[in-house]
């Protein structure tokens, strides 16, 4: 396979990122600013070194891990963006921090106020915190890993990298393991292995450089310093710096407790020791410059001349460690007393006394790595081809999970478990395993096994009676779709609001199926019957069977046009209302009726006006020319009632 190139200056990686510049150099990988093209913002464009870009193994890890990164979501983490390969690089896409690294800080400015050093690991233990209630260890934790931006908060970098690193990639040259080395925990040295406790540890140590501007431990090589971490303690950081509270010595203590079981469980423990630590300090503690001790004297150690030390032809300058005791210490400040726990011995644990077989033969092994010469292939032996590598891996693809542990640790092998889908492999079937079968591992290795969650099914979410926009969002939420939408007029169900869903809730359903729904139009319009002229019976029948309620006015009233008995009117009168609505009748009592007076004998001027009052129509028809101008006869007989407008025919003489 061909040597991975760095990419050039205003080369476009994977068709999105212009690198417009060379921003740092590491021992995984080289960074670059770059230019999304597509998204139009600066990104930090992360380049992995050709060794780390040649591994299969490590390329297929470190995608796994980069994508459970890129959920990890927190103000006081380095966002990861995308992650992809194009040709023979290797890279990340991640959020651009401009600022410096939590090293340069602490070259430029350390030792700090222990308020500027609590409010910087503050940070980084919620970024922690955070990534442990997620399930994702960080397992690098270092200065390096840490960005100061330049309005002040902190940012930690690189979960899914130091992850896929760990898990089973070596450094090919001694410049990781030196960036390293120094933040190991115990546990990592001696068995490969780490959790949130061991993010825990390699905190305290940062919180110990930070207000000392040392490390805790130092040495000549990585096998010096990793030797400290097993065998050593922090020394009280105010021995160095002596303005650093008597809290601050204790919390570095308990943090950095060789044993795990003797650390707080979490970087949220942690962080709520440190805010309990910090209440306890007035702000002239928290913020008084920091003095540091002059030391009289530097313990330098002959290796040669200590029989519990490996053997070298050269001394070490190593900060004068506090030596290893049982109980707690204490020191006094004020009314407070500041205290540690005292280590409790773990049967057959790294906290037994010197004696024990693995303190032992790990002395004899330090011993020989030393007498062969502490350089880069020393080193690299002992931490990627050292003692205890004999262990095989069995075949675990295929076994279910409790058959995978167990064979796992038959062979002295730790196992993490991880869940992913699979539409063909049973569930709590190993489905992938981090180590190829027959590999020789040391014991204490973890392996991680991806075991089947059988399909990705997901559940229809109850929808109905919620609007169109909610039961939208809990399909999204849910991994399903919104699919076809139907409308239907219902008396019941308000206008916007689900009826149904097919399928229906509780329906386990592959990813991004999408879900009908039936929503509500709201009550149905219905056109409102003529009904005036019509009987009140035959129009009460008519509104009736069209849905409304029916309501007549108690008092009728005249209508010249309907009849006695029949509508005249109705409200409403037209257009459309829902049924249930009611609908107003007004019964005609008839045209109005008027009576006809004896008209005979008198004369038309007479007669004529009378009946005009009376609203009847008179028309004149004549005898003998009217000569007497007097009516003789009446065509409508006196005291019959009459429409008004009737007309009358007076015979006028």
């Amino acid at each position: 396979m061909s040597t991975a190139t760095p990419p050039a200056i205003d080369r476009v990686v994977d068709g999105r990122y212009r690198v417009d510049a060379h921003l740092a150099e590491g021992g995984m990988a080289s960074v670059y600013r770059a230019h999304d093209l597509r998204l139009d913002r600066p990104v930090a464009l992360k380049v992995m070194r050709p060794d780390l870009a040649r591994d299969a193994d490590f390329v297929t890890r470190f995608r796994r891990e980069a994508r459970a990164s890129a959920r990890l979501s927190h103000p006081h983490v380095v966002s990861v963006f995308d992650q992809g390969e194009d040709g023979d690089i290797v890279f990340l896409a991640m959020e651009l921090v401009e600022g410096r690294t939590l090293r340069e800080v602490v070259a430029a400015e350390a030792p700090l106020s222990t308020r500027r050093a609590t409010e910087i690991v503050d940070q980084v233990l919620q970024a922690l915190a955070a990534a442990h209630r997620a399930g994702i260890v960080h397992r690098d934790i270092k200065p390096e890993n840490v960005l100061v931006s330049s309005n002040g908060p902190a940012k930690v970098a690189d979960f899914g990298l130091a992850r896929a690193v760990t898990a089973g990639t070596t450094s090919r040259t001694t410049d990781l393991l030196w960036g390293t080395a120094a933040y190991l925990s115990p546990e990592q040295v001696e068995h490969g292995r780490s959790d949130e406790r061991t993010d825990v540890y390699a905190v305290g140590l940062l919180l110990f450089e930070l207000l000392t501007g040392v490390k805790a431990f130092a040495g000549e090589s990585p096998v010096q310093v990793a030797f400290q971490h097993v065998h050593g303690e922090v020394a009280r950081a105010s021995d160095l710096v002596s303005t650093v509270p008597a809290e601050m010595d204790a919390l570095v203590r308990h943090a950095t407790a060789t044993s795990p079981q003797q650390r707080p469980a979490d970087a949220g423990e942690l962080r709520r020791e440190l805010h309990r630590a910090v209440s306890q300090l007035s702000d002239a503690e928290l913020d008084a410059t920091p003095r540091t001790v002059p030391q009289e004297r530097t313990e330098r150690i002959d290796l040669r001349a200590d029989a519990t030390r490996p053997v070298h032809h050269a001394t070490a300058v190593v900060p004068v460690q506090t030596p290893r005791r049982e109980g707690t210490y204490a020191r006094t400040t004020g009314n407070r007393v500041a205290a540690a726990p005292a280590p409790v011995p773990v049967p057959g644990g790294r906290d037994a006394r010197a004696g024990g077989p693995r303190r032992r033969l790990g002395a004899l092994l330090t011993v020989l790595l030393l007498l062969i010469g502490v350089g880069g292939a020393a080193t690299a032996w002992y931490f990627s081809a050292g003692p205890g590598i004999h262990s095989p891996v069995p075949t675990l693809v295929g076994l279910s999970q409790g058959q995978a542990v167990q064979a796992l640790q038959s062979q002295d092998l730790g196992a993490e478990v991880v869940q992913d889908y699979s539409e063909t492999v049973p569930a709590d079937t190993v489905l992938e395993a981090s180590e190829k079968p027959g590999t020789s591992v040391r014991h204490g290795t973890v392996v991680t096994l991806t075991v089947s969650q059988g399909p990705e099914r997901y559940a229809v979410p109850a929808v109905v009676g919620s609007t169109l926009e909610q039961a939208q969002a809990a399909l999204e939420e849910a991994n399903l779709a919104l699919g076809e939408t139907t409308e239907r007029f219902d008396e019941a169900v308000p206008a916007g609001q689900v009826m149904s869903a097919e399928p229906a809730a509780g329906e386990p359903l592959p990813p991004g199926t999408s879900v009908d729904l039936v929503v509500s139009a709201g009550r149905e319009p219905v056109e409102v019957p003529q009904v005036r002229g019509a009987t009140e019976g035959e129009a009460r029948a008519t509104l009736e069977d069209a849905g409304f309620v029916v309501q007549v006015e108690a008092e009728r009233v005249t209508d010249d046009e309907v009849a006695e008995g029949s509508v005249s009117a109705q409200t409403p009168s037209e257009g459309t209302a829902f049924r249930g609505d009611t609908v107003t009748l007004t019964i005609s009592e008839g045209p109005e009726l008027v009576t006809v007076p004896r008209l005979i004998g008198m004369s038309w001027p007479e007669a004529e006006s009378l009946l005009g009052d009376l609203g009847l129509e008179v028309v004149r028809e004549e005898i003998a020319g009217g000569f007497f101008d007097t009516v003789r006869f009446q065509s409508i007989e006196e005291d019959e009632e009459v429409p008004v407008g009737t007309e009358v025919v007076l015979t006028v003489l």
